[in-house]
């Protein structure tokens, strides 16, 4: 595998395209039989040609993104990945006004089609010397047009490991540059998600019914769907009441298949501090602090409600420990803080709330 990443790095330095594609299918090939060492040194060694490689060898990241998926470390590429993310964001969003400039009303090109990035390149890049602009921009901004979900996509693997999370270069600007994709293209859409994702972060959760407190951290949770789950199991047989996931659903939550068929069902309902629904589709990081502190209070159920997806991140490994039970004057301080529930959600008690499910 060093070999033909070697010769990856002479094919793009002599611009060899058609050797290039033909070492990129033979590294495709070995990645099913290489360890995590052999694949972070393949990562390690690809970082500065994922530097200097211009657009048109964007799928050199979608390979080094499938060398972090079979274990390789991703930590060389926390620099470089960024970077890309965030150039080729950029590119994306010129490249409409330019292709209006250069191609008369005509719709925009089909992205997902590589034949056409060469006629689309150079159409760019003559109707940017004709108006005496930089033709190096008008490359920038047709290879990002056909290869910013590459560079995305190499990121959002990357950002799967805890510690590529930690030390990631250029966070503020990738998060401005994600949100200016946000709807342009799906995995932007999960790069932002990730970008959500907290690391480390305090949890305290409330028990309405039996006044008992926890004190627990999250880190590595992609929504509240799995952020369900993973506290009915950390609490089950600490709440009163509670009855506890089906292991299936927990290992959909954790690292085993994320899909679960027949359904994970809900064992309660969460509202913050304040007394605002929190919604299962919604983020941790959108959990509102009380006191500097995220805070859940659980309340019951009432109706079921299910969903498939475990986990919305395959490679997202997720921890959610539990530190404390708190004391019991705790417990009642920090309940007597917390807003009345504003239930005003489908599950909410009432006369409406069955006409309300069948929606």
């Amino acid at each position: 595998m060093q070999q033909i990443v070697d010769e990856l790095t002479r094919a793009l330095r002599t611009d060899d395209a058609g050797h290039y594609q033909r070492l990129l299918r033979q590294l495709h090939d070995q990645l099913d039989g290489a360890g995590p060492d052999e694949l972070s040194a393949a990562i390690a060694a690809l970082a500065p040609v994922l530097r200097t490689a211009d657009g048109r060898y964007s799928k050199l990241a979608v390979a080094a993104a499938a060398m972090m998926d079979g274990g390789g470390s991703p930590f060389p590429l926390r620099e470089v990945l960024p970077w890309r993310v965030v150039r080729s964001a950029a590119g994306v969003t010129a490249f409409p006004r330019a292709w209006a400039l250069a191609a008369a009303g005509e719709p925009l090109p089909d992205r997902r089609d590589p034949r056409l990035a060469g006629p689309v390149t150079d159409r760019l890049v003559a109707d940017a010397e004709l108006r005496g602009e930089s033709a190096g921009l008008a490359r920038l901004n047709a290879w990002s047009w056909f290869g910013a979900a590459d560079w995305a996509q190499a990121l959002l693997a990357a950002m799967a490991d805890r510690e590529f999370r930690t030390v990631m270069d250029h966070w503020s600007e990738v998060n401005d540059a994600v949100q200016a994709m946000r709807g342009e293209l799906g995995v932007f859409d999960a790069l932002l998600g990730m970008l959500l994702v907290l690391d480390g972060e305090p949890l305290l959760v409330l028990d309405k019914a039996s006044g008992r407190g926890f004190a627990l951290t999250m880190s590595g949770i992609g929504d509240n769907y799995q952020l369900h789950t993973l506290l009915a199991d950390r609490l089950s047989g600490l709440v009163p009441g509670l009855e506890p996931p089906d292991p299936a659903w927990v290992a959909a939550a954790t690292d085993g298949t994320p899909a679960v068929p027949a359904g994970i069902v809900r064992r309660f309902r969460l509202f913050d501090g304040h007394g605002s629904y929190v919604h299962p589709d919604a983020r941790p990081a959108g959990i509102e602090p009380l006191g500097g502190v995220r805070l859940l209070v659980l309340y019951p159920p009432l109706a079921p409600y299910s969903w498939r997806d475990g986990r919305v991140y395959p490679r997202l490994r997720p921890e959610l420990t539990l530190d404390q039970v708190m004391d019991p004057a705790e417990a009642r301080r920090w309940l007597a803080r917390v807003s009345p529930a504003a239930q005003n959600d489908i599950m909410a008690p009432g006369p409406d709330s069955l006409a309300l499910l069948a929606i």
